[in-house]
């Protein structure tokens, strides 16, 4: 999650002695900058922690490569976001078949799935990939909405539990 202060390089741009370097092209120069910001974007609370209920589905369901089950409906609210536009980044393991979906975590039994996110308009959101920017409203408020759903990544998964854990970082524009 992005704090209050961006562009860490700020503070080191305080201890950098002012030389030069003697180079076939010149001098060469160095540009830092960032912010230094008042407000902090978070998660609503009960958002900070969220668990997606993604349901019980039949293998049937997902019998071959790509199959999907239903996708289930999850926001996130923030609060707290400076004036502007904010996003959302999800991370977490990725799968070992497709990096843009992510893994079952070691506690789940259920072998050949996936969980896969997508984004308000049921696009596929990678991992790594910012989701799309939602507009901060005045009081500093923003609802970005999300999908998830399991993804068999080979033909007849084994079933089991199917959990896996993501990690968001807010971004903010």
């Amino acid at each position: 999650m992005r704090t209050g202060i961006t562009g860490g390089l700020v503070a080191a741009a305080l201890w950098l002695p002012h030389a030069q370097a003697d180079s076939p092209l010149g001098h060469i120069n160095i540009q830092l900058y960032g912010n230094i910001v008042d407000f902090t974007c978070v998660a609503e609370g009960s958002d900070s922690n969220k668990t997606v209920q993604l349901g019980r589905w039949p293998t049937r369901q997902l019998s071959t490569t790509g199959s999907r089950t239903q996708a289930i409906p999850f926001t996130l609210k923030l609060t707290g976001c400076p004036p502007g536009a904010a996003s959302v980044t999800f991370s977490g393991i990725a799968d070992a078949s497709d990096n843009q979906l992510l893994a079952l975590n070691d506690a789940s039994q259920a072998r050949s799935v996936a969980v896969e996110i997508l984004d308000g308009t049921k696009t596929r959101l990678p991992l790594q990939q910012a989701s799309r920017k939602v507009t901060v409203d005045a009081a500093g408020n923003a609802e970005l909405a999300f999908y998830a759903n399991y993804i068999a990544t080979a033909n007849n998964p084994q079933p089991g539990r199917a959990d896996a854990d993501a990690t968001f970082m807010i971004n903010y524009y």
